[in-house]
């Protein structure tokens, strides 16, 4: 019944936007792996492949003119796309299935420096899984085209670029799995 209702968000996400949905799936599973590579137990690798498949539920909330704007956004579009947490977290907190995943997609975008929302949480406070789908997000984003970011990092690069912010924006001992499983790839 949870991979059935999982399945049904990830398609309802589909039906919004392809691209979205195709980067969930893959930030699914870069964080599975390296929740295995963190040695943190099988249920939680699955409990990520989750957490990564919803994370962006909430941008079905936010307009296209907004989603698909090819430049900058301005702040009133910001404020509007910084709501996607919440407004993800709150579609599936009250699903007795989806209940352990609920903190992990609120929280997808804090930074272990306190810089990021929608709470400003910092370090060790940040749920681990969300550290883990925080570093999954950034190097997906990065080293892929979108309409508002033309050309991708390569896979080097993004590791490169997101390790220049391990302890500012991530997690250290995340950003070290990320690295270890560059190495056996």
């Amino acid at each position: 019944m949870k991979e059935a209702t999982v399945e049904l968000a990830a398609q309802a996400l589909e039906v919004r936007d392809l691209a979205i949905a195709r980067h969930c799936a893959r930030v699914a599973e870069l964080a599975a792996r390296l929740t295995q590579q963190l040695d943190l137990g099988r249920r939680n690798v699955e409990l990520m492949r989750m957490a990564g498949k919803l994370h962006d539920l909430g941008m079905i909330g936010v307009r296209d003119d907004i989603l698909n704007k090819p430049g900058p956004l301005s702040e009133d579009e910001w404020e509007v796309m910084r709501r996607h947490p919440d407004m993800g977290a709150d579609l599936i907190r009250w699903h007795p299935a989806l209940a352990a995943v609920t903190p992990l997609v609120r929280h997808h975008h804090e930074r272990w420096d306190g810089s990021g929302y929608p709470a400003g949480l910092k370090g060790e406070v940040v749920p681990m899984g969300a550290r883990i789908i925080a570093v999954a997000e950034s190097f997906d984003f990065i080293s892929n085209k979108w309409p508002y970011r033309a050309n991708p990092l390569t896979a080097a690069d993004a590791i490169r670029d997101i390790s220049e912010h391990s302890g500012s924006w991530y997690d250290p001992a995340v950003v070290d799995a990320l690295r270890a499983l560059s190495d056996t790839t």
